[in-house]
């Protein structure tokens, strides 16, 4: 009978949770949870962008904003932990609508982060990221929430402050 490595149970629980945190803190434009997430030291690098994870943040909160909203899929994390270092591989789908009007886009973009952690006393952070893309497609958007009957029945996501997760 095999038995069970509880440590590591618990270390791949912990680090599946800062990928997803990663993800709320995109979608929300969390800047504060953005930077939590990361070792002082930590790297980046999403192709568009190289360098520390901090100048990264800095780099991706106004971009974020300019967009009309964002959506990150998380799927298939296999981690990979040797004492106080560990590894995953995690597949993903984003979605970002941008642009106004007649020239408002859908774009999605799936592709996985390559992602190292490190345990610092504690606590488990991310140390570096990396994302390569699988594939992508830009269609006209279609998003539609103008229908008088539905609009007011649906409450929609927002981002940090006005998302329901941060008024309850």
């Amino acid at each position: 009978m095999k038995t069970v490595d509880m440590e590591f149970i618990q270390t791949e629980a912990t680090l599946k949770n800062l990928i997803y945190l990663f993800a709320r803190s995109i979608d929300r434009v969390d800047e504060e949870l953005m930077r939590e997430l990361f070792w002082p030291d930590a790297t980046d690098d999403h192709g568009l962008f190289t360098g520390t994870a901090a100048d990264y943040v800095a780099w991706v909160i106004p971009l974020l904003k300019s967009m009309n909203g964002t959506q990150h899929t998380i799927g298939n994390i296999l981690v990979e932990a040797d004492g106080n270092k560990a590894t995953a591989e995690t597949y993903f789908v984003a979605y970002h609508q941008m642009g106004e009007g007649d020239e408002a886009i859908d774009m999605i973009a799936a592709g996985r982060y390559f992602d190292k952690f490190e345990k610092r006393g504690d606590e488990w952070k991310f140390s570096h990221r990396k994302a390569v893309y699988d594939w992508n497609r830009n269609d006209p958007a279609t998003e539609n929430w103008s229908s008088p009957e539905m609009k007011p029945l649906l409450e929609r996501g927002a981002r940090k402050p006005d998302d329901y997760l941060y008024k309850n």
